[in-house]
């Protein structure tokens, strides 16, 4: 990997990987694998390459955006700072794919360092701020992410660190266990990976950072409104999913790009029932198909359709899903509309990997201008996972004012995720020796829920991460009480009552 530096930038989907990190036309490998520009003709073994998504909202894309905001105040953090806490002692890294300047100002999170989990697999180079290596990668989303976590714990130690790939998070797995960091904050989301049940390729990641005591913080995804889920019922015979009633499902797409996802529950049985994909157009014309063969005999088979199409016009189109070969009288299925909103969307199950896994601590989003009072925002993806594990797990604000986005607000979980690593990693810094996990489990504690009993929420887990007010302590010695509460005193009990105060603060006499 000597000459990374001068690696061409690729679009990803040009990119498969391979078992073989020895392999001289590797492009980047771990431990256990390189990504090869391919797929190779020399009958190599090799399969589909993961990459993640930012879980970030465009303010162009929200209907009607609230102002932005401050996370301090809504979180309760100042009231903490004021008591210096401010996250000494503790590590902080961001993972992210998207590190390119634009308008954002590095100087808003210094000091750091930077870690380039893909160009070298110690991830002990530093990463060029000025240039990507995959397409996908542009923007500054993890600046945004690193100032909302820079704004919690100032006195916190950053690494800011490049995950643009699954291969790249297996390498900054393991490098966050030998740097000894204390919290990760990740705001990606992997699709078809796993049925979204806390399996799947990261689960091994997460569990791995679990055992060496790092609370991996992630953004639950965006997914609510282009979720659908449901067994594949099919009352009419004709082999596709009626879904909506219309055989199929409908999604509103914008001009542009549309990516769909379909993921069906046979991970472990491959190939039992073979799906493919469609997207159609009011006159019946395909824009996109996917039909890849679930061949059971294939050790690399994998129960997934991605389509991948160019719209032409903002309209509702249709996906259609359609069965092969196979059963399908109780096949659950699972569909993502990744640029579009569902007709009838499905929020149950809507959460991501690596947020599906219930070591991962997961963060749905509210706005943060109406953070006491209000809800979920309507694309803050819900739980619980396919597996029935409770997720998400918190909740925390997006729309926040951040040098990156400016005043059109950061929004999206992958605003949220990093609010809530900040203040894990605050409390941590509170009490020597508090684990990560356990400070979660004290903000789930102080969570605020509209939930009747206090149980878990599907839009928000235990509820809204806050911080409580910090305790000043016990009253100074001679400290008299303040006006302000003698002379309401003087009204309601005269002074007699005024003499059993004096008292009292006599005895705090040293």
């Amino acid at each position: 990997m000597a000459g990374a530096w001068a690696l061409p930038t690729w679009d990803a989907e040009d990119l498969v990987r391979i078992d073989d990190p020895s392999d001289p036309r590797a492009v980047a490998v771990s431990a256990s694998g390189a990504l090869i520009v391919g797929p190779p003709d020399d009958g190599t073994p090799w399969r589909r390459a993961s990459f993640p998504e930012t879980d970030e909202v465009p303010v162009e894309a929200l209907v009607d955006p609230f102002p932005a905001v401050e996370a301090l105040e809504v979180l309760g953090v100042p009231g903490w700072h004021d008591e210096g806490l401010q996250g000494q002692g503790i590590k902080v890294a961001v993972f992210d794919s998207a590190w390119f300047v634009g308008e954002s100002d590095p100087a808003e999170v210094l000091p750091i360092s930077t870690h380039d989990c893909f160009a070298s697999p110690t991830c002990e180079l530093g990463f060029d701020i000025q240039r990507p290596y995959l397409t996908r990668e542009s923007g500054a989303h993890g600046w945004a992410c690193a100032e909302v976590v820079r704004d919690i714990v100032p006195e916190a130690d950053i690494y800011l660190v490049r995950v643009n790939s699954l291969l790249a998070f297996e390498n900054a797995t393991e490098w966050a266990i030998r740097e000894g960091i204390d919290v990760i904050s990740m705001s990606l989301s992997y699709f078809n990976d796993s049925f979204y049940d806390g399996t799947g390729p990261q689960a091994a990641l997460v569990e791995r950072l679990d055992r060496a005591g790092i609370l991996l913080v992630t953004s639950a995804g965006n997914t609510a409104e282009q979720h659908w889920s449901g067994v594949f019922r099919d009352a009419n015979g004709d082999r596709r999913l009626d879904g909506d009633g219309d055989d199929g499902l409908w999604t509103y797409l914008d001009q542009g790009s549309a990516t769909i996802y379909l993921n069906w529950d046979e991970r472990d049985r491959c190939g039992t029932t073979d799906l493919s994909l469609q997207l159609v157009d009011d006159r019946r014309y395909v824009l996109g198909r996917s039909d890849d063969l679930q061949d059971p005999e294939d050790e690399d088979c994998e129960p997934y359709e991605r389509v991948r199409a160019s719209v032409t016009r903002a309209d509702w189109y249709r996906i259609e899903v359609v069965r092969e070969r196979g059963s399908s009288s109780t096949l659950a299925v699972d569909v993502l509309s990744r640029d579009g909103t569902m007709f009838e969307p499905v929020f149950e199950h809507s959460v991501t990997d690596p947020a599906t896994h219930p070591r991962a601590l997961a963060v749905a989003a509210v706005p943060a201008y109406d953070y006491a009072a209000g809800t979920v925002e309507d694309f803050s993806a819900w739980g619980p996972n396919h597996a029935g594990w409770l997720r998400p797990d918190l909740a925390g604000p997006d729309g926040l004012t951040t040098d990156t986005y400016g005043p059109v607000g950061f929004y999206g979980t992958s605003a949220s995720a990093p609010a809530v690593a900040g203040l894990v990693a605050l409390v941590m810094s509170s009490e020597p020796g508090l684990g990560g996990a356990e400070a979660a489990d004290r903000l789930r504690g102080w969570a605020r829920t509209d939930h009747p009993d206090g149980g878990f929420d599907p839009r928000w887990g235990a509820g809204k991460a806050r911080l409580p007010r910090r305790d000043p302590g016990p009253v100074a010695c001679g400290r008299r009480p303040l006006m302000m509460f003698v002379l309401p005193m003087l009204w309601m009990g005269g002074w007699r009552r005024l003499r059993q105060v004096h008292a009292a603060s006599e005895a705090h006499r040293c």
